[in-house]
């Protein structure tokens, strides 16, 4: 099938960059009309097809709308659970850190290493390697 549909299909695109060339020389005023209406009508059909079939579907293209509102709200509560409440500045606080302070760094305690235990094995069973 693709062996005769081939050269048929170079015949129409040659033909279409002839005219396409031949109307942009002897007729250009009407050939960017033309190209200029070409632009807009398929402006026009792709915003209505993302009108009525593609706003739908929310952000994610996998994900259903009830499941978005669900993602959302998990949103919400993780951003409430781990925010930080904003420090209250005094005035008597603000006069206070208006004066350079010295910083203290607490020095951590290093503790023992860590709490390893022997697991207690057959000791007394040497293997001897060279008698296979």
């Amino acid at each position: 099938m693709r062996n005769w549909m081939t050269p048929i299909i170079y015949t129409l695109v040659a033909l279409a960059v002839f005219f396409v060339g031949y109307q942009l020389l002897t007729d250009t005023g009407s050939f960017l009309s033309s190209i200029g209406m070409m632009i807009v009508i398929a402006a026009i059909v792709y915003g209505a097809i993302y009108f009525f079939f593609l706003r739908n579907r929310g952000i994610s293209v996998g994900k259903s709308s009830n499941e978005m509102k669900k993602y959302k709200q998990a949103v919400k509560q993780s951003k409430q659970k781990y925010k930080q409440p904003a420090p209250v500045v005094k005035k008597s606080q603000a006069v206070r850190s208006a004066k350079p302070t010295t910083i203290h760094k607490k020095s951590k305690r290093r503790g023992s290493g860590p709490q390893l235990r022997v697991i207690e094995g057959n000791k007394n069973k040497d293997k001897n390697r060279a008698s296979f």
